[in-house]
């Protein structure tokens, strides 16, 4: 099966920005994609909020907001990582449980595409990381992070542990969260290039389609 997962070097590095344009890319070049957002927090009580969600924000790209549920199964109100969210409402997560989930319902020529929660190493559920998870299903990766300064420190040491893993990682996106209203010396892009064989792509702020190049790379 044809796949990604897509993780980020931490929170808050717009993951599902890109995931968006991941998914509305493949499906203009004729990718039957499902997309995944096994486990979400921080999930509205008003159901008139439920589009600022990331699980919203992928499902309407992919024109499915009828299959929520099986998107998003694992959707807990408190705005905390999701292992303690879970716990609050007094349920349990397993990595077996959430792998299974992502597989659900699909067919052989889906695409499947699968968005973690917070980064790499952060807890998804009781026993296992977004890294449990990503080793678990064995997609080729693609790693988002926050173009700032610092932000090759981050990814150079979560790409190192993918490859402890064994995992594939299939490129890195830098992607600036925050506008930038001054020239800068900075090029984190070029300077990544002399440590990674991987190929790293940029993103502007507020950029609204991916690099063709990337698109090519991902299906």
């Amino acid at each position: 099966m044809k796949g990604l997962f897509v993780t980020g070097t931490d929170t808050d590095v717009g993951k599902t920005w890109v995931g968006r344009l991941i998914v509305q890319a493949l499906i203009e070049k004729g990718a039957k994609l499902q997309p995944r957002k096994p486990i979400e927090s921080g999930w509205p009580t008003n159901i008139d909020k439920v589009t600022s969600t990331d699980a919203w924000h992928l499902a309407n790209a992919a024109n499915k907001l009828d299959q929520l549920d099986t998107i998003c199964p694992n959707r807990f109100p408190a705005p905390l990582s999701p292992v303690r969210a879970a716990r609050m409402v007094n349920q349990s997560l397993s990595l077996d449980k959430v792998a299974k989930q992502c597989l659900d319902n699909l067919q052989h020529d889906d695409f499947l595409y699968v968005e973690g929660a917070g980064g790499f190493y952060s807890p998804l559920v009781e026993d296992g990381l977004n890294a449990d998870l990503a080793s678990k299903l064995k997609l080729p990766i693609v790693l988002v992070a926050n173009n700032r300064l610092g932000c090759m420190n981050h990814i150079l040491m979560t790409h190192e542990a993918m490859q402890n893993r064994d995992l594939n990682l299939l490129a890195v996106i830098l992607n600036q969260v925050e506008a930038i209203d001054h020239d800068t010396a900075m090029n984190n892009q070029e300077d990544l290039q002399e440590y990674l064989t991987q190929p790293v792509f940029s993103l502007r702020h507020g950029q609204t389609t991916l690099p063709a190049p990337l698109v090519n790379l991902l299906y």
